[in-house]
């Protein structure tokens, strides 16, 4: 269960990534209006970032408690 809150958990720092790169070329092409909407996919992606971080490690701090206790 782990590994897949650390592979959410980067898949969602990668959107944002990607998310950046393209506000940043449509900024600095033609196409300004569009680039409101992948600043938005890219405060989003931060956002879920950050839960899906937050949500990894209480859960590791809880199995590490469980471990702990037996």
């Amino acid at each position: 269960m782990n590994k897949t809150f650390r592979i959410l958990e980067i898949l969602w720092l990668v959107m944002g990534c990607i998310g950046v790169l393209l506000c940043a070329f449509n900024i600095a092409g033609q196409d300004r209006g569009n680039s409101i909407f992948f600043l938005i996919f890219t405060f989003a992606c931060g956002l879920m970032y950050a839960v899906r971080r937050r949500q990894r490690i209480k859960f590791e701090a809880a199995e590490q408690k469980q471990k702990e206790q037996k």
